[in-house]
């Protein structure tokens, strides 16, 4: 169990006036587990994760272990304080996850240099019942990652590996050069999944696979199989669409692809807002195109 594959970062569905919509969740996740994912992601930055309070998240983990017995969970468990952070790991761990994907802090981005990162990611994994994946999304955090981070943490015994999210492919690539190769980079930008998995990445936690489960698989399967013609085709399907969601959308666009989809996006959170009409007709066509290519 590991991030050796696609792994669809999963939505949080709510229901109108912002109440969870666990049985939503639990219908994705039986549409979701039928198609050849390493495993899956709750709590990470598709879901919603900072709008939801801990009883919310530690519910929104325990339906998907229901859902998922077997299949490789993960969960988003970063908090602004190392304290927090150990506390919702080993909370999620009773819950059943198989390891915790920890975010940087960020408020105090001045502050975060190398080395409080370093002390917060080994106390984290130090108290950690789980196995650590590092979590680096600099769209959101504003706090680039140093390369070389990831080399010092890849000694600790429970860091095993790091979701990169920025879309820069030469950071991936120089970090994939540091580490030993039992350390997995994943890819976090299906924008450049082709390119990453090219570099060394070891798979891909990709929001549009929650509405391209097969044309995302199909990608990886195409590298693996050295087939790099056919990967570069799928990657140009899905580049507008990936592009547009994390550039426009975000999980607004996300969460109109799964209804578009047949799965449950539902209502966001406020404060945030749903897309436009003309915006879910071009949704609806960016899906179709990428659904083309498998053809």
């Amino acid at each position: 169990m590991s991030l050796r594959g696609v792994v669809p970062p999963l939505v949080t569905p709510f229901r109108e006036g912002g109440a969870l919509d666990r049985q939503g969740l639990e219908e994705n996740l039986e549409s979701l587990k039928r198609h050849r994912f390493a495993g899956f992601l709750v709590l990470g930055s598709s879901g919603e994760a900072q709008s939801l309070d801990e009883d919310e998240k530690l519910a929104l983990i325990a339906t998907a272990r229901r859902c998922l017995a077997g299949r490789f969970l993960l969960a988003g468990t970063g908090m602004e304080s190392t304290q927090a952070t150990i506390a919702l790991t080993r909370k999620a761990a009773d819950q059943g996850i198989d390891a915790a994907l920890v975010l940087t802090p960020h408020y105090y981005r001045t502050r975060m240099t190398d080395e409080a990162l370093r002390r917060h990611f080994e106390a984290v994994a130090d108290a950690s019942p789980v196995p650590v994946y590092l979590y680096s999304v600099p769209a959101f955090t504003g706090l680039p990652w140093p390369a070389g981070l990831a080399e010092t943490l890849a000694g600790h015994p429970r860091i095993v590996g790091i979701k990169e999210s920025s879309g820069d492919v030469g950071l991936l690539s120089r970090i994939v050069d540091g580490v030993p190769p039992s350390f997995e980079v994943a890819c976090g930008s299906a924008a450049v999944f082709y390119p990453s998995l090219c570099t060394g990445a070891s798979g891909g936690v990709l929001g549009i696979a929650n509405c391209l489960p097969d044309v995302t698989t199909a990608l990886y399967d195409a590298v693996l199989d050295g087939d790099h013609g056919r990967a570069r085709r799928l990657q140009a399907a899905l580049l507008p669409l990936a592009s547009a969601v994390s550039s426009r959308w975000g999980v607004a666009g996300l969460k109109a692809g799964m209804d578009e989809a047949g799965l449950r996006g539902g209502v966001l959170r406020a404060p945030l807002l749903p897309v436009t009409d003309p915006e879910r007709d071009e949704i609806r066509s960016l899906l179709a195109a990428a659904r083309a290519a498998l053809a």
